[in-house]
């Protein structure tokens, strides 16, 4: 998406650059945001005053040190992960498997909590992590439970065909019905997700709680863990009151 807002031209080349693998050059970003150039240098060198950007040499950016001031802040201070965390936990130890807290944030899903499963053979999974908020469970899960002006957006973003618009809506529906979504493979070739939304009483959507493992040893037990997530989850939505 392209932003005329010099603001919001700021912020995302700050979120592009924590979403790159990698540093990038002021053209890289320029090319890939539609921004023009001078204006990109400008902005970089606003996030390099406030330590939000860093030179890496030869004219490379990456996410600056007060990121992480941000990052420990929100770490120790969010409400909802103080919430979720002992069902985390809980869940975790219980199923053996690794769980996350995942948060929607500007098209994508965030894991801004994660407890990884204590067995050698794991799925490969990283706090912080972000993925396109289309497919897997943890995506489809938050999609289901968007706001309707939010989702059509988001969907309208996707560039899906009339048929491919349509059958997500049916599967969306599907997911608000039974209340967890499963998935398998639709990231990690191998890997079995199952998630379940956090929804306080008037049906706001807060986040997902997931629960993720290699398919060859959790599915012969997906229906107890689609449960244990089940119950977890409606243990932190209920705190959210």
């Amino acid at each position: 998406m392209n932003y005329s807002n010099p603001t919001d031209r700021l912020l995302q080349i700050l979120v592009t650059l924590g979403r790159s693998p990698q540093a990038l050059s002021a053209k890289e970003l320029s090319a890939s945001l539609g921004q023009p150039l001078s204006s990109t240098y400008r902005h970089l060198n606003t996030l390099l005053r406030w330590g939000l950007a860093e030179d890496q040499g030869h004219g490379r950016y990456l996410p600056g040190p007060a990121c992480l001031l941000l990052a420990k802040r929100f770490d120790r201070d969010s409400t909802l992960v103080s919430l979720a965390k002992p069902e985390l936990r809980r869940l975790a130890e219980l199923s053996k498997e690794s769980v996350g807290l995942m948060l929607p944030s500007n098209g994508q899903v965030i894991c801004v909590e994660l407890i990884d499963s204590p067995q050698p053979l794991r799925c490969c999974y990283q706090k912080g992590l972000a993925q396109p908020l289309l497919h897997g469970a943890s995506a489809k899960t938050l999609l289901a439970h968007l706001e309707s002006s939010e989702l059509e957006a988001l969907l309208t973003q996707q560039g899906l065909d009339a048929s491919q618009h349509a059958a997500l809506r049916e599967e969306l529906e599907q997911i608000r019905a039974c209340g967890y979504s499963t998935s398998l493979g639709e990231i990690d070739e191998g890997v079995w997700g199952v998630s379940a939304a956090l929804l306080d009483s008037r049906g706001r959507l807060h986040g997902a709680l997931s629960l993720m493992g290699p398919a060859s040893r959790v599915q012969a037990r997906a229906e107890q863990l689609q449960r244990w997530t089940l119950e977890s989850a409606a243990r932190v939505s209920a705190r959210l009151d």
